[in-house]
């Protein structure tokens, strides 16, 4: 592999972002009102309960990486659900909404009842703000520098944001490598990636620069 090409020419830019939390001025108090809070709250609304805890300083619990089972567990008391509720899928090619529809399907399968929370669920949504890093490169060698040096956001938001809010099919790094060079068996490794499952951001970048490395330097 030629790690001084630029392929076909097209440039990657990377850009960042940060997501500032906004109140819905929507909670819940029991399982019913969750499941109605989370069929009526937007997709910045989703997008931050299952995917804010990756981009948290504090520590998450790794077998509950998003808020929605967090709470079940901890205020509900509902260990079954909440288990189900953590494995939700994150995987090319889902969206924000076939995330909500999962969750909406797994709650209503398991039993919707009104049992008291001991303290309520409060909806946050977030407006991202994105920002041009004013990095830009062509050649692989200078990919594989970026992805070892740029902020972990900036990943994110190439990886997972993008994407999941429903813009791409496709996260951006693959959707280059295909492009621009036809690695297609590296872009398939890539988009088989699950997000959903990372409640570190370096962990996250660690292990996207392993598939990445293990193909272009073997």
């Amino acid at each position: 592999m030629d790690l001084d090409s630029s392929g076909k020419g097209i440039p990657f830019r990377f850009y960042s972002a940060y997501y500032p939390p906004t109140y819905t001025k929507i909670k819940a108090n029991s399982l019913q009102e969750l499941y109605d809070g989370i069929s009526k709250v937007d997709k910045h609304s989703i997008f931050y309960h299952v995917f804010h805890p990756m981009l948290s300083s504090h520590v998450v619990p790794e077998d509950l990486p998003n808020d929605f089972a967090f709470w079940i567990r901890d205020s509900l008391h509902d260990e079954n659900l909440a288990e189900l509720v953590a494995d939700i899928s994150g995987l090319e090619p889902l969206t924000v909404e076939d995330i909500r529809n999962e969750i909406l399907e797994l709650i209503k399968s398991y039993g919707i009842n009104n049992k008291s929370a001991d303290y309520p669920f409060i909806f946050i949504s977030c407006v991202p703000v994105v920002y041009y890093l004013g990095i830009e490169i062509k050649t692989l060698s200078d990919f594989l520098d970026s992805v070892a040096s740029v902020p972990a956001r900036s990943l994110f938001y190439h990886f997972v944001y993008k994407r999941i809010v429903g813009e791409k099919t496709k996260n951006d790094l693959s959707d280059w490598l295909e492009k621009n060079f036809g690695l297609f068996e590296l872009s398939e490794k890539l988009s088989k990636v699950d997000p959903q499952t990372y409640t570190d951001e370096e962990k996250f970048r660690d292990d996207i620069l392993k598939i990445i490395e293990g193909e272009l330097l073997k």
